[in-house]
């Protein structure tokens, strides 16, 4: 899109707004730039009469392109404006706002709201509940001619607006396994975006939060680093593949307490401190059963060892480690390297420096050629005494 571009509004596109809606819901989210430019559509819709340059809104609502662009993506975002693009041309549409108690239903506008205003402030905006019973009349009894068609209040009533992401539902199956938010209202974001971004519904979405939690507390972060894992392809050896088959088969906790029961002994609670600390940093159950196994070929005792469990999982998640396969080839890259590193201290220092300054040295000279040295050394002695001839 360029200033010289033009565009057109779609004919029979009027759109009217209730003004109280737009400041008390919408301003705080989409913010002023946006704002002005969807009342700059709604007061310059023409019925598609004739084509518009963008360089007509810049002027008028004093913006940069820059402003424009993200004015616009804000607006397409909210589904408060639609731009279509054929050729060099644009078609523009207009769309409705929700009603405000559409708009407050609607999980993430109204998280979004929270987050602007305070929980407080929103509950201040909805609408009161009527008391008593509802006197309502069958379209049918009004309109006796359509009685044999499908009357109005038995046909399935659609929500005017989309909103995929079913919070209640995902807090009932919350609620049915135990879990809880971190932060409730930053956690629903991160989950809708989520589903947005992968076109996944809340019951994938809940799959994944509950497949990553930890302890009981959904952890968008490492939702994240599962989405980010990608396949890895390398010859790894039979203890390899082993030790990432069981690294994937099992959860943290259930990883530890396999080892310690080889070793006779409980898991304790400074263990259980450590794994979700771990956690916290991102890791998965794969790559923390990884780090457990390390530690315990590392520092022999019967319990998991703190320091040095905790510098394997900084440096797995500075590396960003994903998967146990992406742990295992960290593990051979290191030996590698230290194997490297012992063969040259090992290597011979040269010196010039004579052998035979050494302390510890040791003649091992033949007696054959003890008796050849000797003999040219008497032939030079000859030679010098002769006068160097």
């Amino acid at each position: 899109m360029k200033p010289n571009d033009r565009f057109s509004f779609l004919k029979n596109n009027r759109v009217s707004q209730d003004p109280t809606t737009l400041v008390q819901c919408y301003l705080p989210i989409i913010g002023q730039d946006a704002l002005s430019l969807y009342l700059y559509t709604l007061a310059f819709w023409d019925d598609g009469q004739k084509e518009h340059l963008f360089a007509s809104i810049l002027n008028h609502l004093n913006f940069g392109m820059d402003r424009l662009l993200k004015a616009f993506k804000i607006l397409a975002a909210f589904n408060l404006v639609t731009l279509y693009q054929n050729g060099d041309g644009y078609k523009l549409v207009i769309h409705p706002t929700l009603s405000q108690s559409d708009f407050l239903r609607h999980t993430v506008y109204r998280t979004l709201l929270e987050k602007r205003i305070s929980d407080t402030a929103v509950s201040d905006l909805r609408q009161e509940a009527a008391g008593g019973e509802a006197l309502t009349v069958p379209l049918s009894q009004v309109f006796p001619e359509i009685e044999d068609m499908t009357s109005h209040d038995e046909m399935p009533v659609r929500d005017n607006f989309t909103n995929d992401f079913d919070l209640e539902h995902f807090r009932q199956l919350m609620a049915r396994d135990g879990l809880r938010f971190q932060d409730e209202q930053s956690d629903v974001l991160e989950l809708f975006k989520i589903a947005e971004e992968k076109k996944w519904t809340w019951f994938e979405t809940y799959q994944l939060a509950k497949g990553t939690a930890v302890s009981q507390v959904i952890s968008v972060k490492r939702m994240c680093e599962k989405l980010a894992q990608k396949p890895v392809s390398s010859d790894f050896s039979p203890q390899e593949a082993t030790i990432i088959r069981e690294a994937k088969s099992k959860t943290a906790l259930e990883f530890l307490a396999g080892i310690k029961q080889t070793r006779n002994a409980g898991i304790i609670q400074a263990e259980r401190d450590l794994l979700k600390q771990m956690a916290n940093l991102g890791l998965l159950d794969e790559v923390i059963n990884v780090v457990i196994l390390l530690t315990f070929n590392k520092v022999d005792s019967a319990n998991l060892n703190e320091k040095y469990a905790m510098k394997v999982a900084n440096d797995y998640s500075y590396n960003k480690i994903r998967s146990a396969e992406e742990a295992v080839l960290r593990i051979r890259e290191k030996n590698q390297k230290g194997q490297a590193q012992k063969s040259a201290k090992t290597d011979p220092v040269k010196t010039n420096v004579p052998k035979w300054s050494n302390p510890e040295y040791k003649n091992e000279t033949s007696e054959e050629t003890r008796l050849e040295l000797e003999r040219k050394k008497k032939e030079m002695l000859a030679r010098l005494e002769k006068g160097g001839d």
